[in-house]
């Protein structure tokens, strides 16, 4: 391939002459306006030898075998670069005449030489994010309409704020000579329920043995330091009244609404983007149970050609079939006996050309494996490594001698209504398939393959998220494989909440919060290895499993976990709860977007280890990019969203740092997508199902549940007042203390009881803890004599109450209905629907589409490896 023409722009720009021409031979011609800040860094630096150890040598240039690339014999930063810019990063074509952008961005091929491309840009919208596949598109949809509810949510809350920071509810005083960010943390909790108006109470009938739960409160009972039958309760002196129920009504029955309704408005979003996006998956079906046998690509073709006509009379056209073999033994010692020979490659002498069929010139030319090595990495010499590639050889021979059975055939035909007239015509209910009842077909027998199996079909994803060393995997093995890794996330859930309660429990102040933002992102990738023990037919799937598992994990650590550890009358106290889930918002606002823009391995891959590495490909690989995980983004969206819902209702204005929260994350991700991420399998909707139909209608549903029990648990102090009048030996003056010293040291001051005031009962408030089956937290549920619930909070509470019973009711028979409803329905009523319009187009007439190729992502390697021969197959149809 000849390189592009320059930019007419490009070739008298004075920052292009920058480069030096020992430094820069370029393929792609990249205009230094067009080329990532990175790179422009990187090229600055360059011609020292301390950032660059190749900058004194001149990077010759050379064909490689097959004459499509070039490949220089010197390790060339810049070809890195410029590898890492146009085929790890999404780039898009424009016109041919270099005038004007395309109206619609259109994604090209990694590493394109046939048309000029650019770098998708910062402005770039949600329709141009769904090119990395239509679950991008519409998670960034996702952040910008979740930010706007929330802000609207927020200005409904307003009244709210306005009379928890005002003197009629409490004294809120300012914390002095404290860090600003302190401060500014005290000046968002001053809007909530946080409640500073105490005052010590008189409690002739309390005991230390009533504050025996845990957590343990130990700052709400004293006793007097001249007499200890002299009992005091600490009470909040705080009231909420009717206007401030009703206003949290109105926030959430709007962000109810809005979340539902956003969800129903987003099926017709994901059609639209799966319009605008044409694939393979389009115009391909997916046969799930072919015969063991049917190993014949052409018996495939000419069973549906034979048998499928469109509405003109006229055969279909087949276009490609491919056949999926079960033969993932075999797949696992190539790739193995490639990472083997990789290890070679790395080890040998620099200078020195690797020649995979001259192994023992490999082995002489290898450097020793150092002793600590072998210790710390377990390393094995040049020998042993030959030694194992040559048994792994003789094993892969044998192995190619087996037939294989056929496990899935995908068939890609030429036009989108030939695929919808095979797949409505050959539509089964899953009893029929069950028991092979090839009658459904009496009218149409040529439907029957081989006159005899009744097939199953579907629509398949896109060819790039099949994983087709799994294909063969099943149910029963799966489902066996994620028990497992289940049971291990909770163990790792239980470590790190333990974690978290000893930060919270530390005497450094909002050290918690840090630390659950620390380990939302350091804790993820321990359960993404864990995923790699499972086996997924597609990227969808493991996305899936990966979305369900890092949600549980952030939703518990970033959400449960405080709520647990606090004491309950620790709720509403000057820096205590609030606060910290104050703190952890900044926490998300600050540490993410830091992380995300300064991509820390990737940085270090491509500013450090990449220059000293000893060869173009070791070079190559620290040039990868970071990979993308749409489950992890999906759920660090789910987790702020359940964070506002949970503290909503006591901290209004969570409303209005969620709402920031996802701005921030839209550009901060946008700009990780866009520059660091490299490209990976185009992942559909299934996230954004998942999400739509099950994540966040829970999320609701806790924002309604948690509501109901903080209202009805208000003010929080375990406190009720009775009618009856103190005696005399509590009127006056008492120097107290607390009640258990040993837990507790902190010094009160001097309280003044006065003769007006009345006795009170401790009584336990914690909707939750205090008895088993008050669900919903209806009035009903406090103890006779020791009711704290004034009249205007009763009837709140007991419209929240009736609210949760409708929320739950809708929410677990609109996820039956989605979930068993359909499951049951198709056993018995075969049925096909397709909303999306169909495409003119043909299959070969649709630009980069792309085919069924077998392929497998391994670590460590820059491109998949192919596990099919490609001889005969368009190179253009191959693609990742």
């Amino acid at each position: 391939m000849e390189p592009n023409e320059k930019d007419e722009e490009a070739e008298t720009s004075e920052e292009d002459k920058k480069r030096g021409s020992n430094l820069y031979d370029a393929l792609y011609e990249d205009a230094w306006k067009e080329m990532t800040y990175g790179r422009r860094i990187a090229i600055f630096l360059g011609r020292f030898n301390w950032y660059n150890p190749h900058a004194n040598a001149i990077a010759e240039y050379n064909l490689v075998a097959s004459g499509e690339v070039y490949a220089p014999k010197i390790p060339s930063l810049d070809f890195a670069w410029e590898q890492f810019e146009h085929v790890a990063l999404g780039r898009y074509m424009i016109n041919h005449d270099r005038s004007n952008e395309l109206d619609s961005h259109q994604r090209a091929k990694p590493g394109e030489t046939d048309f000029k491309t650019k770098l998708y840009p910062f402005s770039s919208s949600e329709s141009d994010m769904a090119d990395w596949g239509v679950g991008v598109g519409l998670y960034f949809q996702n952040l910008r309409i979740f930010s706007i509810i929330c802000f609207v949510a927020g200005l409904i809350s307003i009244p709210n704020m306005m009379y928890y920071s005002s003197t009629e509810y409490s004294t809120f005083n300012m914390t002095q000579g404290y860090n600003p960010s302190y401060l500014l943390i005290e000046a968002m909790t001053q809007t909530s329920q946080v409640c500073t108006r105490t005052k010590w109470m008189a409690c002739p009938t309390c005991n230390i043995t009533d504050w025996d739960m845990l957590p343990k409160a130990t700052d709400r009972f004293a006793i007097s330091t001249k007499n200890e039958n002299l009992k005091f309760l600490l009470k909040n002196d705080c009231e909420v009244r009717l206007s401030e129920g009703i206003v949290m009504h109105a926030a959430m029955l709007f962000v109810a609404i809005a979340v539902f309704y956003a969800g129903y408005r987003q099926k017709y979003v994901e059609t639209k983007y799966d319009e605008e996006e044409q694939t393979a998956s389009d115009y391909s079906i997916q046969i799930n149970n072919p015969p063991n046998d049917s190993h014949d690509p052409e018996e495939w073709k000419r069973f549906f050609e034979s048998n499928f006509f469109d509405d003109d009379d006229k055969k279909i056209h087949v276009t490609c079939v491919t056949v999926a073999l079960d033969n993932h033994q075999l797949i696992d010692k190539l790739v193995l006996r490639r990472k083997l020979l990789q290890r070679m490659e790395h080890n040998i002498e620099h200078g020195i050309d690797f020649n995979k069929d001259d192994l023992d010139g490999a082995v002489a030319a290898s450097v020793p494996v150092t002793f600590w090595r072998k210790l710390i990495c377990r390393a094995k010499d040049a020998q042993s490594t030959k030694e194992e590639i040559e048994i792994l050889t003789e094993d892969i021979k044998i192995m190619q001698m087996k037939s294989y059975d056929v496990t899935h055939i995908f068939v890609t035909f030429e036009s989108e209504k030939a695929q919808r007239e095979v797949l409505d015509a050959l539509k089964v209910a899953r009893l029929a398939l069950l028991l092979n009842k090839t009658d459904v077909h009496s009218n149409n027998p040529g439907f029957l393959f081989r006159d005899k199996y009744l097939l199953h079909v579907s629509e398949p994803c896109e060819p790039s998220t099949i994983r087709w060393r799994d294909l063969n995997s099943k149910f029963l093995n799966r489902s066996f494989q994620q028990l497992c890794t289940y049971s291990v996330t909770f163990i790792i859930i239980g470590i790190a909440a333990f974690i978290v309660r000893a930060c919270i429990l530390g005497e450094i102040p909002f050290l918690g919060p840090f630390i659950i933002t620390i380990m939302n992102q350091t804790v993820p990738p321990f359960i993404t290895f864990l995923l790699s023990f499972e086996a997924h037919i597609t990227e969808g799937s493991f996305q899936a499993s990966h979305y369900f598992k890092l949600c549980i994990f952030r939703w518990v650590n970033t959400v449960l976990v405080m709520t647990v550890v606090d004491p309950f009358t620790d709720t509403l106290q000057k820096g205590k709860l609030v606060a910290r889930v104050c703190a952890l918002y900044f926490s998300e606002i600050l540490l993410i977007p830091v992380l995300n823009y300064m991509d820390i391995s990737g940085t270090l891959n491509r500013h450090f280890l990449g220059p000293r590495a000893a060869n173009q490909k070791q070079m190559r690989m620290h040039f990868q990019g970071s990979e993308f995980y749409l489950a992890d983004v999906y759920t660090g969206m789910s987790k702020i969203l359940f964070l506002c819902f949970w503290y909503a209702s006591i901290f209004p204005a969570a409303y209005f740092l969620t709402a920031f929260t996802f701005m921030v994350h839209y550009f901060s991700y946008k700009f990780a997508i866009l520059r660091t991420y490299r490209v990976g399998p185009k992942l559909g909707s299934k996230l954004a199902s998942i999400g739509r139909c099950y994540i966040f209608p829970v999320a609701v549903l806790f924002l309604f549940v948690q509501a109901d029990y903080n209202w009805s648990s208000f003010p929080f102090d375990n406190v009720c007042d009775t009618s009856t009048n103190v005696t005399d030996s509590y009127i006056g003056s008492h120097s107290i203390k607390y009640a258990d010293p040993e837990e507790n040291t902190t010094d009160i001051p001097s309280i003044y009881i006065l003769e007006d005031d009345n006795n009170v009962l401790f009584c336990h408030q914690d909707m939750y803890r205090r008895k088993l089956g008050a669900f919903p937290a209806f009035p009903k549920h406090q103890d006779d004599g020791k009711e704290w619930m004034h009249d205007k909070q009763e009837l709140i509470s007991v419209a929240l109450s009736i609210l949760v019973i409708v929320m739950l009711v809708y929410v677990v028979i609109s996820i039956l209905h989605r979930k068993l409803g359909s499951f049951i329905l198709s056993c018995f009523k075969a049925s096909y629907n397709q909303k999306a319009k169909m495409i003119k187009h043909t299959y070969s007439e649709v630009s980069n589409m792309k085919a069924y190729v077998p392929m497998k992502r391994v670590p460590g390697f820059f491109f998949p490896f192919l596990l099919c021969d490609i001889n005969n197959i368009d190179e253009e149809l191959i693609g990742w």
